[in-house]
């Protein structure tokens, strides 16, 4: 049942970042400039850090993979199939950033964790 909580928030973020992309206007209001590179900072971000969970410690390239997966599909879905949004580089970055940012924090935690219990147990 808790590894079924794990899938669950990563499929739960995957729906939302979903519903935002392909919404014909952007479901979250515009306050300033560049405000979607954020979103899709977060929003990758947040897709890692579940993914990272759910998978566990050896499947940290396969969580990586599929978040890239995800981005590079989202930005060629907008960029092909629907007329109202557009892919863009910029975004992928973003994205990517949000991935890059998820993975450094998780693996170092993770690092952070094993050598404290290395630490008490020496």
């Amino acid at each position: 049942m808790k590894r079924a909580l794990y899938f669950a928030m990563p499929l739960a973020v995957a729906i939302v970042i979903a519903w935002g992309a392909f919404s014909s206007v952007p479901p979250i209001p515009k306050l300033f400039e560049q405000q979607d590179k954020v979103e899709h900072l977060l929003a990758f971000g947040a897709l890692s850090f579940w993914l990272l969970a759910a998978l566990g410690p050896r499947r940290t390239v396969l969580a990586a993979c599929l978040s890239v997966g995800a981005a590079v599909g989202l930005e060629l879905v907008q960029h092909v199939l629907i007329p109202s949004r557009s892919g863009s580089l910029a975004d992928l970055s973003a994205s990517l950033m949000g991935i890059v940012g998820a993975l450094v924090f998780v693996i170092g935690v993770r690092h952070v964790i094993r050598n404290r219990s290395a630490f008490a147990a020496g």
